[in-house]
């Protein structure tokens, strides 16, 4: 992480929430737990050991951050790290199942080796999990005030997780859909899980509510920035396209682009794209063609203009942390490396 995405960090960050994060899970022999192993960059595939390194923890490493920009030190927030990274794989597991994801991270989904059922169960159990590992904190001498706080973050980061996911899946086949009952549904499904990991990383080394309130907003607008990007590069990639993002659109998820032309696009335009939405699935062939009428009626500009609205939001949120001014420049640093450029 050092010479990552979250450079305030110490290079042993990364190394230490990852080996903590691993014996969290691989301390439990039942299958169960290789299953959890293997969502987060380890285990195996089909019986056959994979050397494939573990993802960039992008939850976890922004509570390090935020702890660390908050107090000098990183190490009181390692469990509140890897009880959001534990939340994320949760919320990753059954969003593979909903979109129909067949690959996450460059090799199969969890659900696609080992089937729904018991992908449902695994996702659930690192929900538990994620709990779990912040109820540890009071083995830790931590404050039983101080746990609850963070508890209670987690848990209503789920809630609010699963109401965006609600609102995504209920959307999926209606052509009605506002810009704002979109970037709202964003906020929920997205942006309010890194802004939970950066609330925890303020949590585990201060009481200060303004410090913790501020540091969410900041984490929740890089979030749904983030998404933005990627609804944006799922359509006018500089490579190619993200399977999981793209596998949301061949199951008729929508994304900002495409609700800004059932927005506000003439007539002509909803019509031709929305007979493409009439159909069971959308074919990857037809993305290119969505992606058109999408740019004929502005989608580039508008979703363009949303992501520097909220990395403006996220600014705001530093601001109100009361953090210092070196404090703020570095995680204003790790925020925008969070969210990739569209060009």
């Amino acid at each position: 992480m050092g010479d990552g995405i979250f450079g305030g960090l110490p290079d042993s960050a990364e190394g230490e929430l990852n080996a903590v994060l691993r014996d969290f899970v691989e301390s439990k022999t039942l299958p169960l737990y290789e299953m959890m192993s293997y969502q987060l960059g380890w285990g195996r595939e089909e019986g056959e050991a994979k050397s494939l390194g573990p993802p960039p923890r992008l939850h976890g490493g922004l509570t390090l951050a935020t702890a660390c920009a908050s107090s000098g030190d990183y190490g009181p927030a390692i469990s509140h790290a890897v009880s959001v990274e534990m939340m994320n794989s949760f919320w990753l597991i059954h969003n593979d199942i909903e979109d129909g994801n067949t690959e996450r991270a460059g090799r199969p989904s969890v659900w696609w080796n080992w089937g729904p059922a018991q992908a449902i169960n695994a996702g659930d159990g690192m929900h538990a999990m994620a709990r779990l590992a912040l109820f540890g904190l009071s083995e830790q001498d931590v404050e039983p005030k101080r746990v609850a706080m963070a508890i209670r973050a987690l848990d209503e980061a789920a809630v609010k997780i699963c109401e965006g996911e609600y609102a995504d899946i209920a959307n999926q086949e209606r052509m009605s859909m506002t810009v704002a009952s979109y970037l709202e549904m964003v906020d929920d499904r997205v942006g309010v899980l890194f802004g939970c990991a950066a609330r925890l990383g303020a949590l585990a080394v201060s009481e200060d509510a303004d410090l913790a309130d501020g540091l969410d907003q900041f984490g929740a607008k890089i979030g749904s920035a983030r998404q933005l990007a990627e609804d944006y590069l799922t359509l006018w990639p500089t490579g190619e396209r993200d399977t999981s993002q793209q596998g949301r659109m061949i199951t008729k998820k929508k994304n900002l682009p495409v609700i800004n032309v059932f927005a506000t696009a003439e007539p002509k335009t909803k019509r031709l794209l929305g007979e493409m939405y009439m159909q069971r699935v959308l074919e990857p062939s037809v993305l290119d063609d969505v992606a058109q009428l999408c740019e004929s009626a502005g989608g580039r500009e508008v979703t363009r203009s949303e992501i520097d609205r909220l990395l403006h939001e996220s600014d705001g949120g530093l601001e109100r942390s009361g953090l210092d001014p070196q404090a703020c420049d570095l995680l204003r640093e790790a925020g925008r490396a969070l969210v990739p450029p569209c060009s």
